[in-house]
């Protein structure tokens, strides 16, 4: 028999089939010393894996690319999609045209990067159907937290679209790495094959955090994981585990729009590892985040850079960035 076990990958990574720097035999090298599970290959409007998932050395390798043209960039993911090279799409139909293609196959629809100030979603979140969200894209930044923000203000309206992270890796910058799998999303799954990854990530069965060795965070209740539904009795409790909580970090878990148990780790503690019980206090949602603030000195490394990269307006306060979250456990 199976067991449902926690399955680590990276949603969004680039070859020298479009623009990244690594051949795909280097990248699934990289993916296998850094220690994943799975693997999603979303070059640019190239499907480099094909029509079938691949395995090297016990990583799943699925197939996918990522649609790439001026109205924004999605990712479609899953075996037997037929497009294995198109034209960088410009026009709102051609997008609707490709992403019915991959609906017809089943394949798995994930809206990249939303709200990114440069290559947001032009056509749309209310008009596209699709499956899950890149909330975090790439190394965190201030457009990650827009996106969430967005994110959390639709669950509150009720409307709930399963929250990934993707790397969006295309080669190692200067002294930087560690990009690959940064961020890391963590999936709730029987095995890491591609039916059971995608199948865990259309459930939502999602928690995301900054990379492979960083904290990992655990919402349970009872046997229910992120993306569940429990019936709520006014007695409900949720379970929440991290490891590796730092300086400067805090936790914090929402019930709908309330923060209903925060926790900032202790100064004078280089790791703090916590395992909490929280009553449920009303119907609605329940999700985990750790969020950090920079010191003077990071944050002025970080506004320099991000400035550059068009990721930060000069001037602007830099918001309370976040290390991991989960998707939420919905109570009914």
């Amino acid at each position: 028999m199976r067991e449902k076990k926690w399955f680590r990958g990276d949603c969004h990574l680039h070859t020298t089939n479009s623009d990244g720097k690594k051949t795909p035999e280097a990248l699934y090298e990289m993916l296998y010393r850094r220690g994943l599970d799975f693997a999603f290959i979303t070059d640019h409007n190239y499907n480099t894996v094909g029509d079938k998932r691949l395995t090297y050395k016990g990583i799943t390798i699925i197939p996918g690319l990522e649609i790439t043209g001026g109205l924004g960039h999605v990712n479609v993911w899953g075996e037997n999609i037929p497009i294995k090279s198109i034209e960088r799409p410009e026009t709102e139909e051609r997008y609707n045209e490709l992403l019915d293609i991959v609906r017809g196959v089943g394949g798995t629809i994930s809206i990249n990067h939303p709200h990114d100030r440069r290559f947001g979603w032009d056509i749309g979140l209310d008009k596209t159907r699709f499956d899950c969200v890149e909330l975090w894209n790439s190394p965190m930044h201030t457009d990650n937290v827009y996106c969430r923000d967005w994110w959390h203000g639709e669950l509150l309206k009720g409307r709930y679209v399963p929250a990934v992270g993707g790397s969006d890796y295309h080669e190692d910058y200067l002294h930087l790495t560690h990009l690959l799998a940064s961020p890391c999303t963590y999936v709730y799954a029987e095995s890491n094959s591609m039916e059971d990854i995608i199948n865990g990530i259309r459930g939502g069965h999602v928690f995301v955090t900054n990379a492979p060795s960083s904290a990992g965070l655990f919402l349970t209740c009872g046997d229910a994981v992120p993306g569940d539904t429990v019936a709520f009795n006014g007695s409900n409790y949720v379970q929440v585990r991290i490891s590796h909580l730092r300086r400067r970090q805090t936790l914090r878990i929402w019930c709908n729009d309330e923060i209903i148990y925060t926790l900032s780790a202790p100064a004078d503690k280089g790791l703090y590892d916590i395992f909490e019980s929280i009553r449920v206090p009303e119907k609605g949602f329940v999700r985990a985040e750790v969020g950090f603030r920079f010191n003077k000195a990071e944050e002025f490394v970080y506004v320099t850079a991000a400035s550059k990269l068009k990721a930060h307006n000069e001037g602007e306060p830099v918001p309370e960035m976040y290390l991991a979250f989960t998707n939420p456990i919905f109570f009914k």
